[in-house]
């Protein structure tokens, strides 16, 4: 053990730690950690917490949301070490458990929806709020050192960073990992685990039990009627550590069997996950605020959704205190994702990036992909779980989930563009999911017996409030039980017809892409490689390297096969005729021909430069959008599997360090007429205009940024060149005794290709 800190030193010391950079900053903490007394460390981890979160400062905090493996590998490790669950930081939480010391938060730090939750007064936060006696109003939540960290771990996700903050915006862009990402699995699986005979860590700390904190005298009035429910008295967290589903009354002392003890300290954790990552993520006010949720966010709100599947399809076998709460995990999100799936598809842009909001979806809607049977990986990445009838209850449930959600994406799917290849997997996630036998033969069945106030919520003027709430949107108004008889359904005439439509529109789009888009990009690759001579191109085949358009002419070489799959899918589910649609490769994709002006020249725009849609159909809608492509320097592009991770980043800075220093006579030597002109065109990248899609604020607008004349050496970073060179090395200590040799001869050859492409270009 290190030497004590002393106590007068403390707050300075940590102020002064908490300063220094990230690495240094853990390596210190460390330190200080095993120097400090219990008593000191409680001083200080308020200070930390907020530290960590960006609680009145920078709202980055310490960058968990914007580390990535591939951006600062070190960094990511080390932070992933520290709050791990078995990592130091986790420790310190547990260690403090020990004593009777709450940590305050400010209600005003809590979410709009989640104070209008706790005003209600729900059972589970009874003991952990405090009233303001002057005001009669709610002031502070009080919690003890485990809650304090995981209730601002939670609130984390819910700051728009992608906003403020160029790496945030490539991550929630590209859908990278973050290590919060990381750690949101990590803690799920462990509190909530899958396997009812799993322990929970860190296990060996000692939890002190101790009565909760008494309510004021004067408490708040809910604002409506509280529903209770009751559960067994082993469940109950007493201690007062997590607040527990038990009424607030309910002392530890009149439990004096340790059995109980026991329970209550091994299923407190799992109560206060649970509550804090349903409670605040599926409240997110995504109407009312400003910015989108970042895609990190939604894909963590999948992780949640995906691990309460797990923890909730154990429950058949769990006989441990967990059991009572593994069967209310699932009612709890049951209760709140219809309204947040809606209001999520309501806003989200219309591109491919669409599809973390459908994967989260699905995964709901698929509790029998997430149970033990399903997880074991001997039985193959093909393998589809069979669909049980102890999956029939959930289904019943969230009828409207599976249904309503359906036909509120489907017009959204008709504005798709799919000659954008990630659009047609998208399109086939959904196809594929509903050609499930046993999944539509039960939503045909329990539609046709269901009426329309069962369909997964606890009343049915809930049901009529949400849908109520849906009606200013056109394409849900008619869904409105105050405006409509009859709900409408997802297996009817009406919906037949639709869909028989919606698969024309389909068909004709992998038409299109069959007979124009690829063709004419197979032409382009051609004539540029004639263009080049055959010299140019055999070195590009030695090295290996790929072009932009070859790279998407592999993409979109495979989105007809997979469109045929989906509509042929969707065939099957919906009983629609094959023969109806246009799947012949040789048909004409437009029902006008190509040469008309009125297509040629077609625009979203009218003369006074509006936009006007209104009388588009979707495939003319995507004759424009297959246009609207993000182009990218290729020095950017991603790093592909015949490239060295180091040396090609290592390339990109000495690349970037020549072009800003020697810019300006880069471009002036590219622009000469002379022979030093050509020489430079044959090295150099071209002048390029890069164009991205910005999509921060809901809509997407396209960003354009010029490039000039550059200096890229990442062709050296690849494999085929490593090789190449390599092999003049050996050529030269072999031939000549100096391996120097082989590689001036290489550079001789090199210039000397490029001059004979100079003077015949």
């Amino acid at each position: 053990m290190s030497q004590p800190m002393p106590p007068e030193n403390i707050n300075s010391h940590i102020l002064a730690v908490l300063r220094l950079p990230l690495l240094d900053k853990l390596s210190q903490l460390e330190i200080l950690f095993d120097r400090c007394t219990i008593r000191q460390i409680q001083d200080i981890y308020p200070l930390i917490v907020h530290s960590i979160f960006g609680i009145n400062g920078n709202p980055l905090g310490w960058g968990l949301r914007i580390t990535t493996l591939e951006n600062a590998a070190h960094t990511y490790n080390r932070l992933h070490q520290f709050f791990a669950v078995n990592g130091i930081w986790m420790h310190i939480c547990h260690r403090l458990l020990n004593e009777t010391t709450k940590f305050d938060i400010d209600i005003n730090l809590l979410p709009r929806k989640f104070i209008s939750m706790l005003q209600g007064g729900p059972m589970f936060y009874s003991d952990l709020i405090n009233i303001d006696p002057l005001k009669h109003q709610l002031s502070t939540l009080s919690l003890n050192a485990f809650d304090f960290y995981m209730l601002h771990f939670v609130l984390y996700a819910l700051q728009p960073l992608h906003t403020i903050n160029p790496i945030a915006m490539q991550i929630h862009s590209e859908r990278t990992k973050t290590v919060y990402q990381l750690l949101v699995a990590e803690y799920l699986d462990n509190f909530l685990p899958q396997y009812p005979n799993a322990n929970i860590e860190p296990s060996n700390y000692v939890s002190s039990v101790k009565a909760p904190q008494q309510l004021p005298a004067q408490s708040l009035q809910p604002l409506r009627q509280l529903r209770y429910l009751k559960l067994p008295s082993s469940y109950r967290n007493g201690n007062g550590e997590a607040g527990g589903v038990a009424a607030a009354s309910t002392s530890p002392q009149s439990s004096a069997d340790g059995n109980a003890t026991a329970s209550r300290v091994y299923t407190w954790r799992s109560e206060s996950v649970v509550h804090f990552f349903i409670d605040i993520w599926l409240r997110y006010d995504i109407e009312s605020e400003h910015h989108l949720p970042s895609s990190e966010f939604v894909r963590g709100v999948r992780t949640l959704v995906k691990q309460i599947h797990f923890f909730h399809n154990a429950a058949r076998m769990d006989h441990s205190p967990l059991c009572a709460l593994r069967k209310l995990s699932l009612t709890m999100v049951k209760g709140r994702i219809y309204a947040f799936l809606c209001s999520l598809i309501d806003r989200w842009p219309l591109d491919s990036s669409l599809s973390v909001v459908l994967e989260l979806w699905l995964s709901y809607i698929q509790p029998w992909r997430y149970t033990m049977g399903a997880s074991n990986r001997t039985l193959g990445i093909n393998y589809e779980p069979p669909i049980t009838t102890f999956f029939d209850g959930f289904i019943i449930d969230n009828l409207i989930v599976y249904t309503h959600i359906f036909m509120q994406l489907l017009p959204r799917f008709e504005r798709l563009d799919y000659s954008v290849y990630r659009n047609a997997y998208m399109l086939h996630r959904l196809a594929k999911t509903f050609a499930q036998q046993d999944l539509v033969e039960r939503l045909q069945r329990f539609e046709r017996l269901h009426s329309g106030n069962a369909y997964g919520f606890d009343s049915p003027q809930r049901q009529v409030n949400m849908l109520n709430k849906s009606h200013n949107n056109s394409y849900n108004a008619q869904w409105n039980p105050l405006v409509s008889s009859n709900i409408p359904k997802l297996f009817s005439e009406h919906m037949h017809s639709k869909i028989q439509s919606f698969l024309f529109g389909i068909s004709m789009a992998r038409n299109s892409v069959l007979t124009n888009i690829i063709s004419a990009l197979r032409k382009e690759i051609l004539d540029r490689q004639r263009s080049e001579g055959y010299l140019r191109n055999l070195l590009k085949k030695i090295l290996g390297e790929t072009t932009q358009d070859e790279l998407t002419l592999r993409d979109l070489s495979r989105i007809p096969e997979v469109l045929r799959q989906c509509i042929d899918a969707f065939c099957r589910t919906f009983n629609v005729d094959p023969g109806t649609l246009s799947m012949h490769e040789t048909l004409p994709a437009e029902p006008v021909p190509l040469a008309s002006p009125s297509l040629q020249n077609f625009s979203f725009f009218d003369s006074n430069d509006c936009l006007d849609t209104s009388m588009l159909s979707p495939h003319q809608m995507s004759l424009n959008a297959s246009n609207l492509q993000p182009t990218v320097d290729p020095a950017l592009l991603p790093i592909k599997s015949n490239e060295i991770k180091p040396l090609v980043r290592l390339l990109h800075h000495i690349s970037e360090a020549i072009n800003d220093k020697y810019g300006s006579r880069i471009e002036a030597f590219y622009e000469r007429d002379d022979f030093y002109g050509k020489l430079s065109r044959q090295v150099l990248y071209a002048p390029m205009t890069e164009k991205w899609f910005e999509k921060s604020d809901g809509n997407v607008d396209i960003c354009e940024k010029q490039l000039p004349p550059r200096v890229s050496l990442r062709p050296l970073g690849s494999v085929p060149s490593i090789c190449l060179i390599a092999f003049a090395l050996c050529f030269g200590h072999l031939w000549c005794g100096v391996a120097s040799v082989g590689l001036l001869l290489l550079c001789a050859v090199f210039f000397i290709y490029c001059m004979l492409l100079a003077l015949l270009s």
